[in-house]
């Protein structure tokens, strides 16, 4: 088979049906990511002549390829979908709402968005994109009044 007759493999990918409801297959893409080895090895701790002259790593030196903003943005996802009760909590296992705490984040990843418009590699902005797009409509859905519909 040539390049040209391979077939096109289309996944999707959203959490809600075209209805608006959560799917009942839906996992956060967190989840499914496999941990990637690092290919950088762990610096060594510190040595104690160091700290006593009082230097100071350079600013960017403590974030490493998975600290950086894809890093920031898939903790504050992270957060959010734990807040509206999408993801179980770490520590407990356990589900909690806490409405106020997505929207904090929400607003947060909003304003990281508008702050690095046009500073950021596609790979950035996208994940950026889809995670304010996902988390918004899932803060709207956990927000919705029980057996209430949504409108057509």
């Amino acid at each position: 088979m040539t390049d040209e007759e391979k077939p096109i493999r289309v996944v999707d990918r959203r959490m809600f049906t075209p209805e608006g409801e959560l799917r009942p297959d839906f996992e956060a893409e967190e989840a499914e990511e496999p941990a990637r080895p690092s290919s950088r090895e762990p610096k060594p701790p510190p040595r104690e002549a160091d700290s006593e002259k009082g230097e100071e790593p350079p600013a960017g030196a403590a974030l490493d390829s998975e600290g950086g903003f894809l890093g920031i943005t898939r903790s504050l996802a992270t957060t959010a979908y734990a807040a509206l009760g999408l993801v179980p909590d770490a520590a407990t296992g356990a589900r909690r709402r806490e409405p106020e705490v997505a929207r904090q984040m929400i607003d947060w990843l909003a304003v990281l968005e508008q702050k690095t418009r046009g500073n950021l590699t596609f790979e950035e902005s996208d994940l950026l994109t889809r995670v304010l797009y996902e988390l918004r409509m899932a803060y709207v859905e956990v927000m919705r009044p029980p057996g209430r519909e949504p409108p057509r």
